[in-house]
């Protein structure tokens, strides 16, 4: 799946999806966990459960986001919801003197991304979290976001073991 920083442009029907193509892979289905968790930002939780169906339906029709995608998109963003008031108090803890309303959404998406993956999927070593989350927070961050992405990370997951 090929996912451009520039995703967030409106179509002209109002939706938050520009057109690529979909060629999923880890990398990208790691992507969309990103895209999943910066959106959720943005919207109360009713309204979030609606616009990840949204979300997930137009990934669905782009093709070939198979059902086995769907559903490890949907277990994944489930497990990160149950443990993220600890990730949030582990990025607290680390991010001295930024609270997290004040971390950029992109990097705050990062930052939650690398930490589950690091620290609560078996399946995913430490050094593969913090490097995708540092690559997602290049691609979608701000200029520097990456470096503040990778002491987090560093910190937290050095804590965490």
């Amino acid at each position: 799946m090929l996912i451009s920083p520039e995703w967030r442009c409106l179509r002209s029907d109002n939706s938050l999806f520009n057109d690529w193509m979909i060629i999923m892979n880890r990398h990208e289905l790691r992507t969309c966990l990103f895209l999943l968790l910066y959106q959720k930002e943005f919207y109360s939780e009713d309204m979030y459960e609606e616009q990840q169906d949204i979300f997930l339906n137009e990934l669905k029709k782009e093709d070939p986001l198979t059902d086995e995608d769907r559903e490890y998109l949907e277990k994944s963003m489930n497990r990160i919801d149950a443990v993220l008031p600890d990730i949030d108090e582990k990025i607290s803890g680390a991010s001295k003197g930024w609270k997290l309303n004040r971390i950029a959404k992109a990097e705050l998406a990062c930052l939650r991304l690398g930490i589950y993956e690091a620290l609560y999927d078996d399946n995913v070593p430490v050094k593969v979290a913090i490097d995708e989350a540092v690559e997602l927070a290049k691609d979608y961050g701000r200029d520097k976001g990456y470096a503040f992405v990778n002491g987090i990370l560093d910190t937290v997951c050095e804590q965490g073991e």
